[in-house]
């Protein structure tokens, strides 16, 4: 049976259509691959980040004691429409994203292999061979119908 994948948005929901238990299986693996080499990629972009910031932490902390100040603004930031823009930025600037997004994205990782494992052992269990709906919201499924009179 042929999968069809049909995304129809809905503000932060997303509905997806597959045509199978094991469409919706391989879904979830690609998900999760390409996941798992976007934070590797991310993860070495910190660690050739690291030694950058740890030079300028410690700039940044000579500065503070030669002028005594402890909230320094260094980075220009501007903000439109919910977009901060930060121009010419600093290590500690690029670092902050880098490892704020990575966390998020494992966190991520968590659920979504959780969730593949469920299906796994659905499949495995009742070897359905079913059109599935799934909602999903920022990427990880939060309600799964199974058509199983169908």
């Amino acid at each position: 049976m042929e999968s069809q994948v049909e995304n129809t948005s809905s503000g932060d929901l997303e509905v997806m259509y597959f045509a199978s238990l094991n469409d919706f299986m391989n879904y979830m693996d690609n998900q999760i691959n390409t996941l798992e080499a976007t934070v590797n990629l991310i993860e070495k972009n910190i660690a050739q980040l690291e030694p950058r910031l740890a030079g300028f932490q410690s700039l940044l902390n000579i500065i503070k004691k030669l002028v005594g100040n402890e909230n320094i603004m260094l980075t220009p930031a501007i903000e439109v429409t919910g977009l901060k823009i930060i121009i010419d930025p600093k290590p500690i600037d690029e670092y902050d994203v880098l490892k704020e997004s990575v966390d998020s994205m494992k966190d991520k990782l968590t659920v979504l292999r959780k969730v593949r494992e469920l299906i796994r052992t659905i499949i495995a269990s009742t070897k359905l061979d079913v059109p599935v709906l799934v909602q999903v919201r920022g990427g990880v499924p939060i309600k799964m119908l199974i058509g199983v009179s169908k």
